[in-house]
């Protein structure tokens, strides 16, 4: 065993008196960890709630425009009626597609010819309904006056529609600021797709003459 030297220093030198360890906390830091560390598990979950829900209803508005933008852009390419049903009291909506049916042709030579169709009185259960999440809201608003319970949005040939305005409001967003928690989605007349953060309820031009056409 090599002979332990002088410039080694003391045997246990950090344990003497006034002498303190380098990798040591004193208790204040200790405490002040531990207040930091309980303050985190306090407001995490909260936190962690706040951004779900905010993605929620971010998802849901993202669906519903990029849905309307679609219906549109289908009524236009098929040349034919295309509807979006909202219900508020549900809160939920639909899409409604022209169905397929066969005309028979004046020449006996000829086979039917498959055209699509527009049913203005389809019954309500027989759409695909889409439910918002528990928490997200919907109104629907036709200019400024609001609309309780089923309504059905129709987007003609040309792409066209009545504008209106439908509201998404999370409640699951415990804030006060309301733009944290409401999306409005604004179609106007020509069937352009807005969106915007907190309640824009407007006046519409509504009619090709409005518009200046």
């Amino acid at each position: 065993m090599r002979a332990r030297d002088a410039k080694d220093g003391p045997p246990f030198a950090a344990l003497r008196p006034g002498v303190r360890p380098e990798a040591a906390f004193t208790l204040i830091e200790l405490v002040a960890v531990l207040v930091l560390v309980g303050l985190l598990l306090a407001f995490s979950p909260r936190a962690f709630g706040f951004l779900v829900a905010e993605k929620e209803l971010e998802s849901e508005v993202s669906r519903l425009a990029t849905t309307i933008d679609f219906v549109k852009s289908q009524a236009v390419l098929d040349q034919c009626a295309y509807a979006i049903h909202v219900n508020t009291e549900e809160m939920s909506w639909a899409v409604q597609i022209p169905r397929e049916e066969e005309e028979e042709s004046n020449d006996p030579d000829k086979e039917p010819v498959k055209i699509l169709v527009f049913d203005e009185e389809m019954p309500p259960e027989e759409l695909d309904w889409h439910k918002l999440p528990d928490g997200v809201s919907l109104e629907f608003y036709e200019g400024r006056t609001p609309f309780k319970g089923r309504y059905a949005i129709t987007y003609a040939p040309d792409g066209t529609c009545p504008a209106h305005t439908l509201v998404l409001e999370s409640n699951r967003i415990s804030s006060l600021d309301e733009e944290d928690r409401v999306r409005t989605i604004r179609v106007s007349f020509s069937g352009l797709v807005s969106l915007s953060p907190g309640r824009e309820i407007g006046e519409f031009k509504l009619t090709e003459a409005e518009l200046g056409r």
